[in-house]
């Protein structure tokens, strides 16, 4: 993928005759892309790229999260099955009647007509010897050949969004400021690239990405920022604090010194400031859950083959013959790829496979 970026990158500034700064920050832009990959993009197929376009339109935020989604979707649940919370499944059997045979890890046994596995990509690399008898190869190299990124977050909040009040003339950042903008607000989003600054934390130069909850509709503004990180990036924060109580001195210190590099560089930053300094560090990791699979979502790493197909084999599943079916953002059709809504798509979509097997007719 950047192979190709840099080729084209190039080719386009000598023919507009731009400077090399200017090849520079776009291929530093280029580059952020890998927050969506969870991984840096010189790792990325190109010939699979199309299949991570995402979809057409703006790039929401949902701001009050998924909770009423999952809320609303869990009454009919509730009201009509069984489910078992804390229930490791370890064996999926498939009988020679033709039923599927489940045993958990606390001595659950279950015997059922369909499976759908909603496990992440992740865990099944680890877990194809939970089947029997053994996927079918399509799917086995698929779930082998496809990549699975880490993106992890680390949230700081501060006693008020100081970066989101009207920039201060007082401050390095109105100068550079247009007059017009001065009074807007902060972005929701925002970059820093390949910074110079804070070499003893980030020697390497990793890029930042950041999030901003100052400016979210009520009630949902917070004083709050939050930092994407992936890659080596976010294997070597998450690395640095795991295992450390989220309120320990260390685990606070830790995270300060790694990232008042960048959210010192926001508007308005005081540094004798009480409300410039932050009240709590959280993150995330999921790099550390076995049941994340060590991850987050997939992606499409180079010499992955035609990832077109190994995405429509986990789809087609194993339904029709035994019964077994996969869901999730990796099962999504395109566009959906690593997303929320790619794994609700899958959902709906196996769930009328499942009914259309038992010829029963639903409405969604």
């Amino acid at each position: 993928m950047m192979d190709y970026f840099r080729r084209e990158v190039g080719r386009r500034r000598s023919e507009a005759t731009r400077s090399e700064s200017y090849e520079t920050m776009m291929l530093q832009i280029v580059e952020m892309w890998g927050a969506f990959m969870g991984t840096e993009c010189d790792k990325q197929s190109l010939k699979n790229l199309w299949l991570d376009a995402g979809l057409e339109g703006d790039n929401l935020f949902m701001a009050s999260t998924f909770k009423d989604i999952v809320n609303d979707l869990s009454f009919l649940a509730l009201r009509n099955v069984t489910i078992r919370l804390g229930c490791e499944v370890t064996k999926v059997i498939n009988s020679q009647n033709g039923i599927i045979n489940l045993e958990a890890a606390d001595g659950f046994q279950s015997a059922f007509d369909d499976v759908v596995i909603t496990a992440p990509l992740g865990w099944l690399k680890r877990n194809q010897s939970v089947f029997t008898p053994p996927l079918v190869p399509a799917i086995s190299s698929a779930i082998r050949n496809l990549g699975y990124g880490n993106l992890d977050k680390v949230f700081i909040k501060f006693p008020r969004a100081f970066w989101s009040a009207k920039v201060s003339e007082t401050n390095d950042y109105h100068e550079h400021t247009p007059k017009n903008a001065r009074d807007s607000k902060f972005p929701v989003e925002s970059l820093f690239l390949r910074p110079e600054y804070g070499t003893d934390t980030n020697p390497a130069k990793w890029r930042q990405e950041i999030i901003s909850f100052s400016d979210l509709p009520d009630p949902f503004s917070q004083p709050v920022i939050m930092f994407f990180v992936y890659g080596q990036w976010g294997r070597h924060i998450t690395g640095l604090v795991r295992g450390m109580a989220q309120d320990s001195e260390e685990y606070y210190r830790i995270l300060d010194d790694s990232f008042r590099p960048y959210y010192s560089k926001l508007p308005n930053y005081d540094h004798v400031s009480p409300e410039c300094r932050p009240l709590q560090y959280m993150s995330t990791d999921w790099q550390a859950d076995s049941f994340a699979g060590f991850g987050s979502f997939a992606n499409l790493p180079i010499g992955s083959g035609d990832c077109s197909q190994h995405f429509a084999a986990l789809r087609e599943g194993m339904g029709v013959d035994r019964g077994i079916w996969f869901a999730g953002e990796h099962v999504s059709p395109p566009g959906g790829l690593g997303t929320v809504t790619g794994a609700y798509w899958s959902g709906e979509i196996v769930a009328k496979k499942v009914a259309c097997r038992h010829n029963v007719t639903i409405g969604f």
